[in-house]
């Protein structure tokens, strides 16, 4: 459950309340059906060391003067971005977790605050509803996921958008090209987190677990053959920095853990899944 800590720097984190193995079985083993938890008689092959690539971070959005008189409840802050995040993996691989446990923190955090649209109260991608794409600053919210950019939208990089999907999006730079395309959702599944924090504007800038996660069920692929997984969009006008874990599927059932900092046993670490 997450705390608020202080007047300061409003800060939210999930308390560790139980022992590392529960945690490690709660965030693992459910992820397909048919039992992959069991890792220590797996052996991972070279091309499982490097199926995590890259972790992409792209501005999708810059805050325009015009924003503030198209919002419905709260103006975009002045000097805002957008920012989507991506996991980009080998081709066959399938993203299974984001996750925080002990020792191996979760966080986005930014100098300001981040920025919630009061439209949707959307604190995921699978609650956007696609329709209101259009009004005020829905595309622009800030949320969790796993592909979903809406409740019918995977979301792409906009590099390699199709546009087949565009003028749903009121904003002049995303008429054309908005990060939108089709894609099978996966089913999405939170544990130990409290998404609060992505529905109400507040003086919130920091969300931390070490002992929570995001996932889905059966793993999720990328909709492009480049295979890149959006996992996360964040609006603030502030410095954004974050820390992300992820369990990454193989294609012979597998599963590997790529970890920010300090790996032990099994776990690669990735510098890239950390800008702090």
């Amino acid at each position: 459950m997450f705390n608020k800590i202080g007047k300061i720097n409003h800060y939210y984190k999930a308390r560790i309340n139980s022992t590392s193995f529960l945690i490690k079985f709660m965030l693992f083993l459910f992820i397909k059906s048919t039992s992959t938890y069991a890792q220590e008689n797996y052996v991972l092959s070279h091309s499982d060391s490097l199926a995590l690539e890259n972790v992409i971070v792209e501005k999708y959005y810059v805050y325009n003067p015009d924003d503030h008189s198209d919002s419905t409840f709260i103006a975009l802050p002045e000097g805002s971005v957008t920012y989507r995040i991506f996991i980009d993996m080998l081709p066959g691989y399938s993203l299974q977790t984001v996750y925080g446990i002990e020792n191996h923190e979760l966080f986005f955090k930014t100098t300001t605050t981040f920025f919630n649209d009061e439209e949707t109260f959307a604190s995921t991608g699978f609650n956007i509803d696609a329709k209101k794409l259009h009004v005020g600053t829905v595309a622009l919210d800030s949320w969790i996921t796993m592909g979903a950019a809406s409740r019918v939208h995977t979301g792409i990089l906009r590099s390699e958008d199709d546009s087949v999907f565009s003028f749903i999006i009121n904003r002049d730079s995303l008429k054309t090209i908005d990060g939108l395309t089709k894609g099978v959702l996966p089913n999405f599944k939170i544990f130990n987190l409290d998404l609060s924090f992505f529905k109400t504007n507040s003086s919130l800038n920091y969300f931390s677990t070490n002992d929570g996660a995001w996932a889905a069920l059966g793993g999720v692929k990328g909709p492009t053959p480049e295979n890149r997984v959006l996992i996360a969009q964040l609006t603030t006008n502030g410095e954004f920095t974050f820390g992300l874990n992820v369990q990454i599927g193989t294609p012979t059932g597998g599963s590997v853990q790529f970890v920010a900092n300090n790996p032990k046993g099994s776990e690669i670490q990735f510098k890239g899944l950390t800008n702090n």
